[in-house]
């Protein structure tokens, strides 16, 4: 199988303030653990739109990796082509920097969508994509003004 890459370089997350604070309310109530969730919305050929958060057990039960459920992965995506809506990103938190680790690496390619990442420690939160040359490639975070 071919993975498929992201190779819009003007790329943009588009999210609402209180979905950011949904998803941080979510990291810190899951500490020790980490947390996640599936953030779906619109897709344009640059931007990508954060209508719903889906917030997810993390199946591993740990501070240092997460796994959802494969059922609630399918279930979330079909629901997603239900709503005519798009799986716009995977969100979970880390103790330390927001960065991509080598597992999460593993992860983009089999779910090629934005990955955002919160980190616990400095409060701080980071999207990335895999890019062709299978590097992480940071996409900007914008605040949808209402």
């Amino acid at each position: 199988m071919i993975p498929f890459f992201r190779l819009m370089e003007n790329e943009i997350l588009l999210i609402h303030d209180y979905h950011l604070d949904e998803l941080r309310k979510l990291a810190i109530s899951s500490l020790p653990n980490e947390s996640c969730a599936i953030l779906l919305g619109k897709k344009t050929e640059t931007k990508n739109i954060v209508k719903y958060i889906v917030p997810l057990n993390n199946s591993a039960q740990s501070s240092i990796a997460f796994i959802i459920d494969s059922d609630d992965l399918f279930t979330i995506y079909k629901k997603a082509k239900l709503m005519n809506l798009d799986v716009i990103s995977i969100f979970h938190s880390h103790p330390s920097n927001p960065f991509p680790s080598e597992t999460d690496k593993i992860y983009m390619h089999l779910n090629p969508v934005i990955w955002i990442i919160y980190s616990t420690y400095s409060n701080y939160f980071k999207s990335f994509v895999l890019d062709s040359f299978n590097d992480f490639r940071e996409i900007k975070i914008e605040l949808i003004k209402d």
